[in-house]
């Protein structure tokens, strides 16, 4: 079984899941953070600074220690993005901003070869294919083998959830709250009674289609009570913010 079929049994299954960003483009710190049991890791595209080349390093050295999936953010929904990214060998994608349900056909479209998809086939020189040495395997199993999450981060994407959580190969609809609620001009304010409305509706929907429900938390409490919620997946830390955590509780609590 596929590092990312585990993470889908598990949600079949009922389990609620963790998982980590790894902003920092670093092998070592995806090691560190592998080692402590998440569920699955995030390296960050979007936001972070990484290459595709460190992805590469990235995974290998969660390989060490997890057998956990390791899926990546793209900057965008884009085919050539999307076929670089799982090129690397990931074992899934999240893809930001879907707001349609022909965005979300196209997400799946650059994610599988033809005859279901339009990705193009560079198994011979991609290390998801193992360089040629397992290609054929990878051609016939990456359908299955592969975690797809779309984020809804737009009204537009709330309003069309029943459509986009419909579309065949679609394993996960994952809330992004900031962009959310900047998209209704309101960035970050969560006590606003219009944002409150938004994200729980997006909720709502997610968890009355086929779809997983995903989304961002902080902290072991809020964690835990998104889960009450109904939450699937969140990813409820990432590596440079743990860090920085770390660091600021032990000057804060020095004795000087």
């Amino acid at each position: 079984m596929s590092f990312a079929r585990k993470l889908k049994e598990k949600l079949k299954a009922g389990e609620k899941t963790t998982g980590c960003w790894l902003f920092s483009n670093s092998p070592d710190m995806a090691e560190i953070i592998a080692s402590t049991g998440f569920d699955a890791l995030m390296i960050d595209h979007e936001h972070g600074s990484g290459s595709l080349e460190m992805a590469i390093h990235q995974y290998r050295a969660v390989r060490t220690v997890s057998d956990a999936p390791v899926l990546m953010r793209v900057p965008w929904n884009d085919t050539v993005l999307i076929k670089r990214a799982l090129d690397t060998g990931m074992d899934g994608i999240m893809v930001p901003s879907v707001s349609t349900a022909e965005e979300a056909e196209a997400v799946v479209a650059a994610c599988r070869y033809p005859p279901h998809g339009i990705r193009s086939a560079g198994v011979g020189a991609a290390r998801a294919g193992t360089y040629g040495r397992y290609a054929r395997a990878y051609l016939e199993n990456m359908n299955q083998d592969m975690m797809i999450i779309c984020q809804i981060e737009t009204k537009e994407g709330v309003e069309n959830i029943d459509r986009i959580a419909a579309v065949d190969g679609i394993d996960m609809l994952f809330i992004g709250p900031n962009d959310l609620s900047g998209s209704i001009k309101k960035l970050g304010q969560f006590d606003d009674p219009e944002v409150k409305a938004l994200l729980e509706e997006a909720r709502d929907r997610i968890k009355a289609s086929p779809a997983y429900l995903g989304c961002i938390s902080k902290g072991a409490q809020q964690t835990n009570e998104l889960f009450a919620e109904g939450y699937d997946f969140l990813l409820c830390a990432g590596d440079t913010n743990l860090v920085a955590t770390a660091a600021k509780d032990l000057l804060s609590n020095l004795k000087r």
